[in-house]
């Protein structure tokens, strides 16, 4: 039982665990699942929390990728439904704060949200 490989499957594809010695966020070599598109497979568990996030986790943070392209990509697969998930992965070092929200961007937001509600009701009422 110890010597068998767990490879992750996607895409018909295989990725088993690869040791890579070249990666933005540490000096050592780092276990992987591989590459995609160049960048680094990491699955979940595996990516350093306080150096790597994805959007989402940079946004709850108060940050933004701020043009930085993303260093790895993050792969979770639900048990229950058999779903996979790809999510892209930042430097939070290389991330910038959020810009503030000024008065004319909250009035283009609510502008956009009243035409969206509007839209969805007169859709909604000629449906029926």
């Amino acid at each position: 039982m110890s010597g068998l490989r767990r490879d992750v499957v996607m895409a018909g594809k295989r990725f088993p665990w690869v040791w890579v010695e070249s990666v933005p966020w540490a000096t050592g070599t780092v276990l992987t699942r591989g590459t995609v598109d160049g960048l680094p497979l990491l699955t979940w568990g595996r990516a350093p929390r306080e150096k790597l996030a994805t959007r989402r986790q940079l946004r709850a943070r108060g940050l933004r990728p701020g043009g930085a392209d993303p260093v790895a990509v993050l792969y979770v697969k639900h048990r229950a439904s058999g779903r996979r998930n790809f999510a892209s992965l930042y430097l939070v070092s290389a991330a910038k704060p959020v810009r503030p929200m000024t008065p004319a961007r909250w009035a283009a937001l609510d502008k956009a949200n009243r035409a969206r509600r509007s839209r969805r009701y007169t859709q909604y009422r000629h449906a029926a």
